[in-house]
């Protein structure tokens, strides 16, 4: 097997195709287990109050689902087409042409279909995690999508 100089959850191909995978859990470990049991406690917490193990399973899928992005590793895969976001899940993905702008933070970065950041524009992006390959990301996006204009208070 060939070694290169990237780790290989991250890789940009010869062709075009850059693919990193991020896993929130995986990096904070103690934050994790944190939650975890108090996801659980307030679960065991709602079936001694209600005595329901029906509203306990619900609190429980409900939080799990929520937190669902952190617990769950997500594959980001950026190419020509478009842009692809797999978990084990669910799979995302859409076309550049989804897409009229980019506004970067420090984690990563998101995917607007609106040039400027909004209520709904938030709603409908698409966030790239990728703090530690921010720049080749961002050079990658740049090729395909503007860089959006800050929101004005």
């Amino acid at each position: 097997m060939a070694t290169t100089s990237e780790p290989p959850a991250a890789r940009a191909g010869a062709d075009g195709v850059l693919e990193w995978t991020v896993w929130p859990a995986r990096e904070s470990r103690l934050l994790s287990a944190a939650v975890a049991l108090a996801i659980l406690a307030l679960s065991a917490l709602v079936v001694l109050s209600y005595q329901s193990v029906w509203y306990g399973v619900m609190l429980l899928v409900a939080l799990l689902a929520a937190t669902a992005s952190h617990y769950l590793p997500t594959t980001y895969r950026l190419d020509d087409e478009g842009v692809a976001l797999r978990t084990p899940i669910t799979t995302v993905c859409r076309p550049w042409s989804a897409f009229a702008a980019y506004f970067s933070d420090t984690g990563g970065l998101f995917l607007s279909p609106g040039s400027r950041l909004t209520w709904l524009t938030q709603r409908r992006g698409l966030y790239l995690r990728c703090p530690d390959r921010l720049a080749e990301v961002t050079a990658h996006v740049r090729r395909f999508v503007e860089a959006g204009s800050e929101r004005k208070h």
